[in-house]
């Protein structure tokens, strides 16, 4: 019976060597790469998220609208469309629109390229936080921080000029819209695209909506989009509700 206590002291520093082993194989193991997102896209045949109400109804939900929210939105002026006054589209409207964009990708940041009036994204991936005066800043494309969990880009969004809107239909917010969005690569040629509204302000709750981009072809490009160098138009804009 004197040898019992050696052998538990022996069996407890071998299992304690083990879980240290173990931990230290974790730790040298190599994280995954990340999947390249780097590539010419558009939204999939089928999104039709230009108009975000019609499709949400279409996905039997509803957007989740304040009182505030519901009344800007019915009696939103579509004369007043931002694109009209060559305005930058936002981080929302540049990808839930009908407009192509460029993904260029590093380990420290990714920047979206898009051809809807020539803007760019800027996506950190270094660690840092948001400046901690944005909202004394905020700028039409918001600023973005993400990071990759998994397979998966995660982007957070804040500081959105309230003078952009959501899709191409009306739906506007205010500067306390935070985004939250999801990158995935499901294959070769398609991300799927998951963003999360959040703004108590115009709505009740956060809200979500999904689509698909597509891969465009190899010839395809991005094509130069000037919109003061030959808005025509503007002189023409008259009082407009939108058609429901």
């Amino acid at each position: 019976m004197r040898n019992q206590p050696s052998r538990t002291i022996r069996a407890v520093a071998a299992l304690v060597l083990a879980s240290g082993l173990a931990t230290l194989a974790a730790q040298s193991k190599p994280a995954a790469t990340p999947p390249d997102l780097t590539g010419l896209w558009d939204g999939a045949p089928g999104g039709n998220t230009r108009d975000l109400a019609r499709y949400m109804k279409a996905q039997n939900t509803t957007i989740p609208f304040t009182p505030f929210g519901a009344d800007r939105y019915k009696k939103v002026d579509m004369a007043k469309n931002p694109n009209g006054y060559c305005l930058p589209p936002g981080p929302s409207r540049a990808l839930t629109g009908p407009s192509p964009f460029m993904i260029v990708q590093h380990k420290d940041v990714i920047s979206f390229n898009f051809e809807n009036h020539g803007v760019y994204r800027v996506i950190y991936l270094d660690g840092r936080p948001h400046p901690a005066d944005i909202a004394d800043y905020v700028q039409f494309m918001g600023h973005s921080t993400g990071k990759w969990e998994g397979d998966t880009l995660v982007v957070d969004t804040v500081g959105i000029n309230d003078r952009t809107w959501l899709d191409s239909y009306g739906l506007e917010h205010s500067d306390k819209l935070h985004l939250t969005e999801r990158f995935q690569k499901i294959g070769p040629d398609t991300i799927k695209y998951t963003v999360t509204y959040d703004d108590p302000i115009f709505f009740t709750k956060p809200w979500t909506a999904s689509l698909n981009f597509a891969r465009q072809g190899k010839d395809d490009r991005l094509m130069e989009y000037v919109c003061n160098d030959n808005e025509k138009d503007r002189v023409n804009l008259r009082p407009t509700p939108r058609e429901e």
